[in-house]
C-alpha cells in the first residue's frame, strides 16, 4: 500500500505561555503524521497561535535537498482527526525533502530552492484594522529522509506583539480611558527566509539548559529576517472605558475582556520615535509615538467616594452642554526600541505624581501643569517705640 505525505505541526511558538510541556507525543509509523490536541483555532488568540492553540491549516512548500528541485508547492494541509494532511496526496521520493510552511502571510510569495534565500514574503502588509490582524507564522524543516517516518514542523512568529497597561500613580487624579493609538509605525516589508544551518526551527520555548544554549537568543541565522520595511501607519483601539483611581493598574489589552481584539500583532522594526520637541501632529512630523485617549479629573477629596459631577475635569473635550469625553494625549516611546519578531512588548502608561501627563498632540502643550508655589513673606514694619510707664 502506498503511503501519502502528511505533515504533522509539532509545536507553534509562543512567548512565555507556551511550554515544552505542551508537546506531543508522534507517531513514528512510515507515514508522516502526528496524532495532536490542537484547541480551538483563535484567529487573536491571547498568545497567537501555541502548542495549546495550534491552527487548523497551513500552507506547504517542499523541495529536493541534494538537487534543489521544487517538490510541490503551496499546498493546504489540514487538521483531521489529529493529522495534517493534504487533499492531494504526495508521496515520499528516494531523495531527501526540506519543508517550508506558513500561515497568515499576505504580500508575494517566491519559492526558489536554488536561491541563497529560498523563501520570499515579498509586500507583507500589516492589517490597518486590529481587530483583523492575525500571527503571521512560518516554519523550516531541511534534510527530511523517507525513512525519518516524520516531519515535525516547528513554527514561529514573524511579527511582534504590542499589549498596553495604565498606571495611576498620583492621588489627586482619577483617570479614565477609552482608546489608545500607535502612530507612525512602519507597515509594510519583505520578509526572507533564509537558510537553516541546523535543518530545523528549534523550540526555543522549553526552559534552558546547557545542551540548548541558543534556545532564548534565537541567532538571526534560525530565523527569517525582515527588511525594507516602510508605509508609515497608525493603529487604533477602542476600548469600553477604563477607570483608573490612585495606585491602579488595568490591563487595557484585557479591558473588558476584549483581549482578542487589543492585541496588536505589528511589523519588527527598529523605531524612529518623535522626541516631543513640535507637537505630534505637526505638519511633516513622522515619527512613532503613542497616543491615550484619556479623560482627568482632579481628585477635591480622596478620602472620600468620586464622583465626576463633584469634581473639576483637568484635560477632556466639553460637548458645549456640560458632557465631557476623552481627549487625545501624546506620549513619547522609549527611545532606542527596537521591535524583534517573536516578541511581545507591553508598554504601561504611568500617571506619575508631578507629571505632565503627555502633550496635547495638536499644539505640544502639557496635558496637565503641577501647582507650583512661590513665595515671599513681608518684613515686619516697625510701628515706632511707644513707651510704657510702669506704676
Amino acid at each position: 500500500m502506498k503511503k501519502h505525505l502528511v505533515l504533522g505541526a509539532l509545536a507553534v511558538l509562543s512567548l512565555a505561555a507556551c511550554t515544552k510541556s505542551e508537546v506531543v507525543e508522534l507517531n513514528k509509523g512510515n507515514e508522516i503524521s502526528l496524532t495532536a490536541v490542537t484547541g480551538k483555532n483563535l484567529t487573536k488568540a491571547a498568545d497567537g497561535y501555541c502548542n495549546s492553540a495550534k491552527p487548523t491549516d497551513f500552507q506547504v512548500w517542499a523541495s529536493t535537498t541534494a538537487g534543489k528541485k521544487v517538490y510541490f508547492k503551496n499546498e493546504t494541509y489540514t487538521l483531521s482527526s489529529g493529522t495534517y494532511k493534504s487533499a492531494t496526496a504526495h508521496y515520499w521520493p528516494a531523495e531527501n525533502l526540506d519543508f517550508f510552511a506558513a500561515k497568515n502571510y499576505n504580500g508575494t510569495v517566491t519559492f526558489d530552492p536554488s536561491a541563497a534565500v529560498p523563501f520570499t514574503f515579498t509586500g507583507y502588509t500589516v492589517n490597518s484594522t486590529v481587530s483583523a490582524q492575525t500571527d503571521f507564522i512560518y516554519a523550516v524543516n531541511k534534510d527530511q529522509a523517507k525513512g525519518s517516518g516524520t516531519a515535525t514542523l516547528n513554527f514561529r512568529h514573524a511579527l511582534s506583539q504590542i499589549e498596553f497597561k495604565a498606571k495611576n500613580s498620583n492621588s489627586s487624579i482619577r483617570v479614565f480611558i477609552d482608546g489608545i493609538q500607535v502612530a507612525n509605525v512602519k507597515s509594510k516589508g519583505n520578509f526572507e527566509v533564509t537558510e537553516e544551518t541546523e535543518g530545523t526551527f528549534e523550540d526555543h520555548t522549553h526552559t534552558f539548559d546547557p545542551l540548548h544554549p541558543d534556545s532564548d537568543t534565537r541567532p538571526a541565522g534560525t530565523r527569517g529576517v525582515w527588511k525594507n520595511q516602510d508605509l508609515n501607519a497608525t493603529y487604533s483601539v477602542s476600548l469600553t472605558e477604563v477607570d483608573l483611581a490612585s495606585g491602579e493598574t488595568e490591563n487595557l489589552t484585557y479591558a473588558s475582556g476584549e483581549y482578542n481584539t487589543n492585541s496588536m500583532y505589528l511589523l519588527p522594526q527598529a523605531l524612529s520615535v518623535w522626541d516631543g520637541s513640535v507637537a505630534a501632529e505637526s505638519l511633516g512630523q513622522d515619527k512613532a509615538y503613542f497616543v491615550v485617549n484619556a479623560l482627568i479629573y482632579n481628585v477635591a477629596d480622596p478620602s472620600v467616594p468620586f464622583v465626576k459631577a463633584d469634581n473639576v475635569v483637568l484635560w477632556g473635550t466639553n460637548d458645549g452642554s456640560g458632557n465631557w469625553s476623552t481627549k487625545p494625549i501624546a506620549v513619547k516611546i522609549p527611545t532606542g526600541q527596537t521591535w524583534e519578531d517573536g516578541k511581545r512588548y507591553v508598554y504601561t502608561f504611568n500617571f506619575t505624581t508631578y507629571g505632565t501627563g503627555g502633550t496635547d498632540p495638536s499644539t505640544g502643550d502639557p496635558v496637565l501643569t503641577p501647582i507650583e508655589l512661590t513665595v515671599t513673606v513681608d518684613d515686619f514694619v516697625d510701628a515706632g517705640n511707644t513707651d510704657v510707664d510702669v506704676q
